[in-house]
């Protein structure tokens, strides 16, 4: 069985988190606010957390800051799955395989299965091939990006609401200019956070040709962002929908889709319309779409060889 060294939280939006320190055999709910500082206290030196939110985006930076490692979850249903589904049939899951073999693991619980101490408990066992490491420069950049996510799909929304009326009253217009200026604000402020962060990206600009596009530069810089957490560059394209033997969808992949990060491909749909003036309907798109995902990923690896210390240029 796998074992994360260190930590384990179990992040909620309204709750206090659950901590697992399995060296101490410690298990507590703590405020987020308190947990740099319990964490730092405890000796703790390497962590797991279950999600990225923007609600403790800050926290974990300051767990960064104060010289712990942190590491995240890539797909949450990574832990999702282990959940207990029922007693029919063969045993799935974490829940079940260590009800069989490890049954110690889980003495002390009581009641259901599904509960924050066991949350906690069942990141321990998560295998890596799930979690990354994050830096302070790429949180710094995600909660950006969350920001652009959100006015982006703010003004998609109203753009399909306005549509829905009819024709545009002079009132409408200018609701609608507003949100465009808020977009195109909130792209600026994103891609100059990645530019502060990730020196050079202005060069992949230039290559897309792109250097005069705010909205498409964004879109870029959230591939970019997106390629950050993948091993490989075919995981890289399963993130985005696409199939790594190539850049189609088949029949097959239809019935069985892949489990994706929809914004991430939608960033790049928009990127390649952009770059190669395409449009929605043509067959090519997820061709085309494929191959400019290489383009930024090839990139991505000169930019992480770059930052290595001799490293270069990622030009």
């Amino acid at each position: 069985m796998p074992r994360f060294d260190g930590a384990c939280i179990d992040f909620h939006q309204k709750r206090p988190a659950m901590v697992f320190v399995p060296e101490k055999e410690l298990i507590a709910q703590v405020e987020n606010g308190e947990l740099p500082r319990f964490l730092v206290a405890q000796g703790v030196r390497r962590v797991l957390v279950d999600v990225l939110w923007p609600a403790n985006a800050n926290v974990l930076r300051k767990l960064i800051e104060s010289g712990v490692e942190v590491w995240v979850l890539t797909r949450p249903s990574a832990l999702h799955g282990w959940w207990k589904k029922g007693n029919k049939g063969t045993p799935k899951g974490l829940v079940e395989w260590l009800e069989r073999h490890h049954p110690q693991v889980l003495k002390g619980f009581k009641g259901d299965i599904k509960n924050d101490a066991f949350d906690a408990v069942l990141l321990r066992y998560v295998k890596p091939k799930f979690m990354r490491p994050i830096s302070k420069e790429y949180l710094t950049c995600w909660v950006r990006m969350v920001l652009f996510r959100t006015a982006r799909r703010n003004y998609q929304r109203l753009i399909n609401q306005l549509e829905a009326f009819g024709e545009l009253s002079e009132d409408e217009r200018w609701r609608l200019k507003m949100a465009e200026d808020h977009l195109v604000a909130e792209a600026l402020a994103f891609v100059n956070t990645v530019r502060t962060n990730y020196p050079g990206i202005d060069g992949l600009f230039t290559k897309l040709n792109i250097a005069d596009d705010v909205i498409a530069q964004a879109h870029c810089a959230e591939v970019f962002l997106e390629a950050l957490d993948c091993r490989s560059f075919a995981d890289f394209l399963k993130k985005l929908g696409i199939s790594p033997a190539t850049p189609t969808i088949s029949k097959k992949e239809h019935k069985r889709p892949f489990i994706h990060d929809g914004k991430a491909k939608h960033a790049l749909v928009q990127l390649t319309l952009k770059v190669y003036r395409l449009d929605l309907r043509n067959p090519k798109v997820l061709w085309k779409a494929g191959r400019l995902a290489r383009r930024i990923w090839r990139w991505k690896e000169r930019c992480l060889e770059a930052a290595q210390p001799g490293g270069g240029n990622p030009e």
